[in-house]
């Protein structure tokens, strides 16, 4: 075939989107004129295209060595080089272009992006006055114009703005940034607005449809957030936002290899990219690939070595392989990196519990420090009680802190602890009729296990977060915040339950006298973990009450109890060793 032909060809399939081919064709050029500026700045423009920035410079150099006085390759090697954050270059290139083409309004506009980038906000928006000298109906120009008062003047770069949009309804450019600023403002009905309304006039504009994804995406509305994400890789399989959004969104539904497709070519043309080696990390941790995940997990924090998430997250490894001061490092460093994120504290309290296990004397020493350094941290507290067996009566603070980070992962941990309370309290109870009132509700387990048509649950639980998942079950009646001792003290009587449920509630209490004393007279159903030892009750290594059987149902009679029936079961597993406990039913 004629190089005409070849070249024809090429270009047809490049119009057309068939990047793949084109490449193909236009090597075959290559190996018979290998200097050929135009073929070398075509391949160029599709290694720009797929984001493979590095090799599209190479391209472009070339292109220029060959054809030194063609202002579009300086042009297109700029555009590159400010992908790479190399905008220093990409201005001298863009000069160059200046140079041969002075009444090219693109590269004036592209000299105020590389400004921008480098924080010249004067040069910047003199570069786009200069495009706009050139057009003044240049509508992209004025819009970028308006984006660098945006650090400074919110109102006015919106003013700005909804001018513009006013004057050129139908620019892509001025809407998006409409929708991305009141997005990052919070006001999602305005963003949502300007998003559908840029999506209408082009629904092919891949920018466009990954931030609408993402909006979507944080209203929780993961069906819209998929389908933009979708529509904005069959435009540009290479959009990174939407790449690894749509990853993400597919390791949270276990699409584990459609997931790892997207972050490998994330990780293709940018291996330094921070977010994709963290979340693909996490995907080859959520399949218990542990080597393969410490090695992402390692090259994120290589990348950003104050990522306070990474380090937690090389920590939660070595935690499951049993390296618990090595991972307890970490997490301290976690917390001090970001000492407002509490799911740290709790990691670190759980490794501690698992060390004391191990070696009592070093993760008392580590748990007293913590509370030198951290005097307020409510689980460095109790996390140093519950070692040396002190009593914190009722410790509501705790206990919302920690069901409220809990609240997100709950039931996934109780289902990997085989957790299996809820069951075993409806063979125990049967068909209840009236009114259950679910102490410490959580999540709703109990509820949805004891919900039928005769019945209305009342769910009470401290943690708020807890009470929203709740809610999303649909089977109580009414979900009340409040401490399930002072509650009852004050509401029981007024509700005259059918039956009180407590499954797993009172290892967070411990004195139960109040408790039982405001529930004598109803029928009540309870878990307790069992106190192997003399003495009533104690917190134990891992942050619990347990509770001496005999002074339990010795409370129990002296409150007016009845028909005390205890059954002997399995809590939960820790550490891979059954917890005993006890379930019990009184009237």
């Amino acid at each position: 075939m004629s190089y005409d032909l070849l070249f024809q060809q090429a270009i047809k399939a490049h119009e057309q989107g068939n990047f793949d081919t084109a490449e193909q064709i236009y090597r075959q050029i290559l190996e018979v004129s290998p200097n050929n500026p135009d073929i070398l700045n075509l391949l160029g423009l599709i290694a720009q295209y797929k984001g493979v920035h590095n090799q599209a410079i190479e391209l472009f150099y070339q292109a220029i060595k060959a054809a030194p006085k063609h202002a579009p390759f300086y042009f297109n090697l700029a555009i590159s080089l400010m992908a790479q954050n190399k905008n220093i270059e990409a201005l001298d290139n863009l000069q160059k272009a200046l140079d041969l083409a002075p009444d090219e309004k693109e590269i004036y506009y592209q000299q105020g992006l590389a400004y921008q980038k480098l924080n010249q906000t004067t040069q910047a928006q003199q570069s786009f006055l200069s495009a706009l000298s050139k057009d003044s109906n240049y509508a992209d120009a004025k819009t970028r114009l308006a984006m660098t008062y945006y650090e400074t003047d919110v109102e006015k770069t919106l003013k700005f703005l909804t001018e513009i949009n006013n004057q050129y309804p139908d620019n892509i450019l001025c809407k998006y940034f409409l929708c991305h600023i009141h997005f990052e403002q919070g006001n999602i009905q305005d963003a949502l607005k300007y998003g559908e309304e840029a999506k209408k006039i082009d629904n092919k504009n891949d920018d466009v449809l990954a931030l609408l994804g993402l909006i979507y995406l944080s209203q929780n509305n993961i069906a819209k957030a998929k389908e933009n994400f979708n529509e904005a890789l069959l435009v540009n399989s290479y959009n990174t936002l939407a790449l690894i959004n749509s990853a993400n969104i597919e390791t949270n539904e276990n699409e584990f290899a459609l997931a790892q497709e997207k972050y490998k070519k994330l990780l293709d043309f940018n291996p330094q990219d921070f977010d994709v080696h963290l979340n693909y990390a996490n995907l080859l941790y959520k399949q218990n690939r542990i080597s393969e995940a410490l090695d992402e997990y390692r090259a994120a924090v290589v990348i950003n070595p104050d990522s306070a998430e990474a380090s937690n997250n090389i920590g939660l490894i070595l935690k499951d392989l049993k390296s618990y001061e090595e991972a307890l490092g970490l997490f301290f460093n976690s917390l001090a990196r970001d000492p407002k994120n509490e799911a740290y504290s709790i990691n670190i309290a759980e490794t501690l519990i698992l060390l004391h296990r191990e070696n009592a004397e070093t993760a008392l020493k580590i748990a007293e420090n913590w509370v030198r350094i951290n005097a307020d941290n409510v689980y460095a507290q109790h996390t140093k009680a519950s070692f040396l067996g002190e009593k914190i009566e009722n410790n509501q603070v705790f206990s919302e802190k920690l069901f409220d980070n809990f609240a997100n992962n709950y039931e996934l941990v109780l289902e990997k602890i085989n957790y299996s309370l809820p069951r075993r309290i409806r063979e125990l109870t049967g068909d209840v009729k009236g009114t259950i009132v679910d102490l410490g509700c959580g999540s709703g387990l109990v509820g949805q296990a004891l919900k039928n048509t005769q019945n209305q649950i009342i769910g009470i639980d401290i943690s708020r977060k807890m009470l929203k998942k709740a809610a999303e079950k649909n089977i109580y009646a009414k979900l009340i915040k409040a401490d399930i001792t002072a509650f009852c003290q004050q509401k029981i009587k007024e509700i005259d339950p059918s039956l009180v449920v407590a499954a797993d509630v009172f290892g967070y209490i411990g004195n139960l006298s109040p408790l039982l004393e405001a529930l004598k007279g109803y029928k009540i159903c309870f878990s307790v973990e069992i106190l192997t030892k003399d003495g009533d009750y104690e917190l134990n290594e891992a942050g619990r009450f347990v509770y001496n059987i005999s002074y339990l149902e010795q409370l129990l009679s002296n409150k007016g109890f009845a028909h005390i029936n205890k059954y002997d079961v399995v809590l939960r597993q820790e550490d891979g060793q059954d917890v005993k406990g006890a379930l019990y039913f009184a009237q």
